[in-house]
């Protein structure tokens, strides 16, 4: 049995996958529906959130410690020379015998960056019935475009394998999103990546941060190298979330649990999709207990490192469904409100 397989992440080297007569290659996703008017009507009531101030402008829908001359009340303060007359709260005077000026509200819109991995290791699935990883993952990063485009944030979207490929924006206005969900549909796999590498270029070149938002399988690197660029994104003002996709297969180990004659353990080849690199193995109970401990180490050191560098993680199978489970869980960590 041949197993074609995402890029590695540590020990063991390779996670499970099909290839071969019995089963198709990885499927191509590119011009797939990724958007219903169920999932759009869902995103209108929505917003990205920011955990700290760090938007500019004053065209958005979000509301910011700076205060203005919006009719939405927000604070007094006293008066001073140089204030607008016309805000001096008469009433207060009246009761306090003291000038003070009413502020209101200024919304302001976030820079959004949305990162999305396009390596080859994202265009796979463990179940032919349900979505590859980088069907996923465009829709969800469609999914968090179209709310921050139609709240008038400003919206890159920045797809990347080995190096950064083509990007859509700076974008904004709602007038911006249609686009954006068509850029998507039509976007296809660069094969490799080096994801580290990838974050840190990204932040040396912009001067002005924002709020970045990486979706990937993390199949780049050890977790500890992810440390050094997240860090490098707080110290220059950015806020960094990274959302995690996973195939439930790649948990399990499912696919490579096939059974030979006599009812043992089928030998298996695993072969790495992105290097060509090539594993066989029987997956014998003791093989496929220390995978599974191995991806949950790997898991847990994921969520340490972001921890670490103040990042918010969120980890999403393929098999959750977008426009309830993905929704809530995104509102859950604070994501969206």
């Amino acid at each position: 049995m041949r197993l074609s397989l995402p890029s590695p992440i540590r020990r063991p080297a390779f996670l499970p996958g099909r290839t071969g007569a019995d089963a198709p290659v990885p499927a191509r996703t590119v011009g797939d529906a990724l958007f219903d008017e169920e999932l759009l009507g869902r995103l209108r009531r929505l917003v990205l959130m920011s955990q700290k101030t760090i938007a500019q402008g004053l065209a958005g829908e979000h509301r910011s410690r700076r205060r203005g001359s919006s009719p939405e009340f927000a604070d007094f303060k006293s008066y001073s020379q140089g204030d607008d007359f016309r805000r001096i709260d008469w009433n207060t005077y009246a009761r306090l015998d003291g000038l003070f000026v009413r502020l209101s509200e200024v919304t302001t819109e976030f820079n959004v960056h949305l990162l999305l991995d396009a390596s080859n290791s994202m265009d796979w699935r463990g179940d032919d019935r349900g979505p590859t990883k980088f069907a996923y993952a465009r829709r969800l990063a469609g999914a968090l475009g179209y709310v921050s485009l139609w709240r008038f944030d400003r919206v890159v979207l920045a797809p990347f394998g080995a190096e950064l490929a083509p990007r859509f924006g700076p974008a904004q206005g709602r007038a911006q999103a249609v686009p954006l969900l068509r850029h998507l549909e039509t976007l296809a796999p660069l094969g490799q990546t080096d994801l580290p590498a990838i974050l840190d270029a990204y932040a040396r070149v912009r001067r002005r941060p924002g709020l970045v938002i990486l979706v990937s399988d993390l199949l780049s690197g050890e977790p500890a190298d992810l440390g050094g660029p997240l860090r490098e994104l707080r110290a220059r003002g950015w806020q960094a979330t990274v959302v995690h996709v996973v195939d439930p297969a790649e948990l399990l180990g499912a696919p490579m649990t096939g059974v030979g004659p006599g009812g043992r353990p089928a030998p298996s080849e695993l072969i790495e999709v992105e290097s060509g690199e090539k594993l066989r193995l029987t997956p014998t109970d003791p093989v496929l207990s220390r995978y599974r401990a191995a991806i949950e180490t790997w898991l847990a050191e994921l969520d340490a490192v972001c921890a670490a560098e103040g990042t918010t993680y969120l980890r999403l199978q393929t098999d959750w469904p977008v426009e309830t489970l993905v929704l809530q869980m995104l509102h859950e960590r604070g994501v969206v409100g």
